[in-house]
């Protein structure tokens, strides 16, 4: 289920205040507020931290001085899309992470919102993301309920964003301009070798919480309204009719969902061998630091997780599909 603002110790939704200190923790009353504060407090603390150290590396840009053409001024107004390779702001790129790491701490809906407020905006400070910061995006969109725009995201990524003479220093290039992308659609392309792990792994999770929704009868639910696949199907079902040999649209989508997942399932199987069960048993692995990473590694399957474990997690039902593939029992 999509994350929405609660209580942290008794998660009604009425009448909340927020915490004066991080802002992504919320109570329905000063009791509950002061009984969750040993819980709280140290990552309370860590955030004000990384807010405090991102302020002043903020500043200190804005402060520049007359520069060069190695440190100019005016970064913010001048030079957006550009950070990093400017080598004055990485202390400030870096504090921003740091932040998005902290506040990811608390498993709230602020706290999901405000990372994802600042990872987007690292991606427009900085296009050609050199800290990888993308790769947060997936999964903080679902946590939110935001599917369609996590599979434009990843889509973009995987087509545009993959071709090799795409310009990522020239601001008039389009970036993320996919909008409501087919979300039927075969996954085929996200299948490939050089797949990064992140873009299955997440379309994996949408596509099973459409099965899920299609299984429950869903037909309002967004991705299947803005399917030309899925509106295809329902005009050939009202044409032909609704005898005993006809089949529904949600029928015949989850039978394609069910080979989307599959498929998904197999790719990410092939670009890692370590992830599914992790994600299954991922205790000694969210902890995890690995300082670098190659392909198919271990430590390539630790940091993917780290980002979409809670997505997974707060999704009911998803984790079962993966144990029932993996188990070889229909799902």
């Amino acid at each position: 289920m999509p994350l929405t603002p609660c209580c942290q110790l008794c998660s009604t939704s009425e009448n909340l205040l927020r915490c004066s200190k991080c802002k992504v923790a919320r109570y329905c009353s000063r009791n509950h507020q002061l009984s969750d504060w040993p819980q709280h407090r140290s990552a309370c603390k860590a955030i004000n931290t990384c807010q405090a150290r991102l302020d002043h590396q903020e500043q200190e840009l804005r402060n520049q001085p007359d520069g060069d053409m190695f440190e100019p001024a005016n970064v913010f107004e001048e030079h957006v899309g550009h950070f990093w390779g400017l080598y004055h702001t990485r202390p400030y790129m870096r504090a921003r992470y740091a932040l998005v790491e902290a506040i990811l701490k608390i498993r709230t809906y602020d706290a999901v919102v405000a990372a994802l407020g600042h990872v987007m905006d690292c991606l427009r400070l900085c296009r050609s993301d050199n800290m990888g910061v993308r790769d947060f995006v997936p999964a903080l969109l679902l946590r939110l309920g935001r599917d369609q725009e996590c599979y434009d995201f990843v889509k973009w990524y995987a087509t545009t964003g993959n071709e090799s003479d795409y310009d990522w220093g020239d601001m008039d290039e389009p970036f993320l301009d996919i909008k409501d992308a087919d979300v039927l659609e075969s996954p085929q392309y996200l299948c490939g070798k050089y797949t990064q792990l992140g873009q299955p792994v997440s379309t994996t999770l949408m596509k099973i919480r459409l099965l899920l929704a299609a299984r429950a009868g869903a037909q309002e639910w967004d991705g299947l309204r803005s399917s030309q696949i899925f509106n295809q199907l329902e005009g050939e079902a009202i044409q032909n009719g609704t005898g005993d040999n006809a089949r529904e649209p949600l029928e015949v989508i989850e039978v394609l969902l069910k080979s989307h997942v599959t498929m998904l399932h197999q790719a990410v199987v092939n670009s890692n061998k370590y992830f599914w069960p992790a994600l299954i048993s991922p205790e000694r692995h969210l902890d995890a630091r690995p300082e670098y990473y190659s392909s198919g590694s271990e430590a390539e399957m630790q940091l993917v997780l780290q980002r979409h474990h809670d997505a997974w997690r707060e999704s009911p039902g998803a984790l079962e599909v993966i144990k029932a593939i993996i188990d070889k029992r229909e799902f």
